[in-house]
């Protein structure tokens, strides 16, 4: 699964560098920062996916510690999907938010911050709160503070001053990112087979 999963993040990486670099250089996009903002949100993914697994690691057994009602859930192809899915959809996610006109497509950007609020809320509800649980280190908390958390008050607060989301569509990608992190950990919580009593 590490090599697998390897593969997938180095890919992933390298896509979102390349597209970068040469988007950068083209005319009828939105201003460099918001280029580089966009981007910040496969790269970083990839960044968090890859100390979770891979560098330093640790993921599986921290995260069967942590939520031990789940720990038959997570196997190898189980943390293979759940990382490797989202993070080529973060990757075309952010593709979609160009129009290619000098700026962002309606739907593609409110999707991307719906996509940046859900990392915000994993960071925060799995990592943080798990880590103050089990007192010990989550694989995923340094890239979660230091990328994650910083991109979303970032892309709010410069999404919303330049007018490019208005409040209303700010709340609604919070609420969206909230229900897809709540529904994803619903489906988990109900494929999960009670304990045989003795």
């Amino acid at each position: 699964m590490h090599k697998r999963l390897g593969l997938v993040i180095a890919a992933t990486e390298l896509a979102s560098v390349a597209a970068l670099l040469f988007l950068l250089r083209q005319p009828g996009l939105p201003s460099q920062f918001d280029v580089l903002l966009v981007f910040a949100l496969p790269i970083s993914f990839g960044l968090h996916v890859m100390e979770e697994f891979i560098f330093p690691g640790g993921g599986p057994e921290w995260f069967r510690a942590a939520r031990p009602q789940f720990s038959g859930q997570y196997t190898d192809a189980y943390f293979f999907r759940i990382n490797a899915i989202p993070l080529a959809l973060a990757f075309l996610v952010t593709l979609g938010t160009f129009d290619f006109a000098g700026g962002f497509t309606y739907f593609g950007i409110r999707a991307w911050l719906a996509f940046v609020s859900f990392q915000g809320f994993n960071v925060l509800f799995f990592h943080v709160l798990g880590m103050i649980r089990t007192k010990r280190y989550s694989p995923g908390i340094v890239t979660g503070l230091v990328l994650f958390v910083p991109l979303v008050v970032i892309a709010f607060s410069h999404l919303l001053r330049t007018g490019v989301v208005d409040v209303f569509s700010a709340i609604v990608a919070i609420g969206i990112g909230y229900a897809v992190l709540a529904v994803l950990d619903h489906i988990k919580a109900t494929g999960v087979k009670p304990a045989a009593s003795n």
